[in-house]
């Protein structure tokens, strides 16, 4: 495999001390096949964590898509960290072998646990709290023979960045500023004035969050109800659709508490129980009640984590890969667990269906 050249030690010392400081789980190995000196002694003696950065760490056998790679973690569906036993160097693949080579991940084992040992810390907003970029910049400076887009730690530094913004809210989930909105939909969200909230909003938050900040509209998987006419129940819209096309399903049981916020392509209401602030999602064809968001201020981080998203992967050139989606589905899935709880709920399908999901667009 092509890679840096040999070298007469690891990128990195990293001592057992350290690795049992960094890693709540440190195991040492000796698989079979490693022919690589330095990195088979690092194996035995300073080890791999059992799980870091969302990689699973079980070293085994050659690779059954890249036979000539031994496997050493896997990560989500179908990632898998390589190491390559004559060299030492280290890749990620999500492909079957069939086509292209492994992505470059790390130059060796060392660098492999000292990046994933970055990557945790961001992850979980430990000292010191380094930014994205200065991670960015660090890679290259360390590790100057990998790729300076698309790899496994850039996607990693961007997209755990975001969970810093993610600061609780007043009586919701997260707090989401005007600002933040502004960055990436300025003029595509708006808030309504206390007369066009119908009395069976009373979940204290929610009706706040819709006077100071609102809804945000995204042409590409919301519709937005506008800002001047006042938002109806559920049993007042079906009332009027019913009216319409007679045989239409009724509506779903306290109707009148679920207030409509606006639609979904492909006919389905976006709607926020009044009393308690969850989003769900109306199917009024199939009568099919389900949960979409822990609650607005969910919604709105999810869309702004999105652009943002987007923006970051634009500006250093990350693709929405496999790499992505597993570390997109830890991130959110922590910060609104009602919208992860299904694999492929509508969030999840919406931004992974590599088909009509927007994550590959």
């Amino acid at each position: 495999m092509a890679g840096p050249t040999d070298r007469a030690t690891l990128r990195f010392n990293v001592t057992p001390d350290q690795m049992n400081h960094w890693f709540p789980e440190v195991e040492r190995h000796t698989p079979p096949g490693i022919t690589h000196d330095l990195t088979r002694r690092f194996l035995a003696d300073i080890g791999l964590p059992r799980t870091a950065a969302l990689i699973r760490f079980e070293p085994g056998g050659p690779d059954t898509a890249w036979p000539q790679l031994h496997r050493i973690g896997t990560y989500g569906d179908r990632g898998r960290v390589l190491l390559d036993p004559e060299t030492g160097h280290v890749y990620s693949s999500q492909g079957d072998g069939g086509g292209g080579q492994p992505d470059p991940m790390s130059v060796d084992v060392s660098a492999l646990v000292r990046d994933a040992h970055l990557a945790e810390d961001l992850r979980n907003d430990r000292e010191p709290r380094h930014t994205a970029d200065e991670l960015v910049e660090l890679l290259a400076e360390t590790e100057p023979e990998l790729p300076r887009t698309g790899s496994f730690w850039l996607t990693a530094y961007v997209m755990w960045q975001l969970r810093r913004a993610a600061v609780p809210g007043d009586g919701l989930a997260v707090r989401v500023t005007g600002e933040m909105l502004d960055l990436y939909y300025e003029g595509a969200y708006w808030g309504f004035p206390d007369e066009l909230l119908p009395d069976a909003l009373v979940h204290g938050p929610t009706r706040r969050f819709l006077r100071e900040t609102g809804v945000v509209d995204a042409w590409a998987y919301l519709e937005m109800a506008g800002h001047e006419e006042r938002l109806p129940t559920l049993a007042e819209l079906t009332a009027r659709r019913i009216e319409e096309e007679e045989d239409l399903p009724g509506p779903p049981p306290d109707a009148e508490h679920l207030i409509v916020l606006g639609y979904i392509p492909e006919d389905t209401d976006l709607v926020v129980d009044g009393r308690t602030g969850l989003v769900l999602m109306w199917d009024p064809y199939e009568a099919e009640l389900t949960p979409c968001n822990t609650d607005l201020s969910t919604l709105a981080f999810t869309m702004w984590a999105v652009a943002r998203a987007g923006a970051e992967g634009e500006r250093l050139g990350l693709s929405m890969d496999g790499v992505w989606e597993t570390i997109t589905r830890d991130l959110l899935g922590g910060i609104d667990p009602v919208a992860w709880a299904e694999p492929w709920g509508y969030w999840p399908n919406l931004l992974f269906d590599g088909v009509n999901g927007i994550a590959l667009a």
